[in-house]
């Protein structure tokens, strides 16, 4: 099934930024956030160091460094980031970075880390929110069409963004 575009943030041992896309995650509970991660990934070294992480929502302008981040591994390209040409802030509120490219960032401070064989689950929990004015509706919430969010259908190994909207919300 299709499913959003993160790309995970923190920091290596030396202070600079490492980011992964993944497509293996999602929001649980209310206030926390789940990104499914490879346990030989320098991504999960560097969140379980620092404690703390970001994930910035992915649009088309995003596409070329989202595969690139996505299929190369900072255990064996030193300063990935870097090489996408994206550019990073130092977080508020997290030991992490933020890609100052993404209209919609979430901070996250590490909770768990759950095993599996060779998989481990990232949790954290949602300490701040940073939205772009620009994706914002009417009423000052995020409007999911505007973020021009991608996704990742690993069934054909394309790239989609949201279309149409049917029905309307609750409120």
């Amino acid at each position: 099934m299709p499913q959003p575009v993160f790309i995970i943030a923190a920091y290596d041992e030396n202070g600079i930024p490492n980011a992964m896309a993944s497509t293996w995650g999602g929001i649980r509970n209310e206030n926390e956030i789940s990104i499914c991660s490879s346990s030989e990934r320098k991504k999960l070294k560097n969140i379980m160091l620092h404690g703390a992480f970001t994930v910035s929502m992915s649009d088309a302008s995003f596409l070329e460094a989202c595969d690139y981040l996505g299929n190369e591994t900072g255990n064996e390209v030193p300063n990935k980031f870097a090489k996408t040409g994206l550019k990073a802030t130092k977080s508020k509120y997290v030991n992490a970075p933020i890609i100052e490219e993404s209209t919609l960032v979430i901070e996250c401070e590490l909770t768990e880390i759950v095993r599996g064989n060779h998989i481990r689950a990232i949790v954290g929990k949602m300490v701040n929110v940073a939205v772009d004015e620009s994706v914002l509706n009417e009423r000052g919430k995020i409007d999911a069409k505007k973020t021009g969010m991608l996704f990742f259908d690993s069934f054909s190994y394309s790239y989609f963004t949201l279309r149409d909207k049917f029905g309307d919300d609750w409120n």
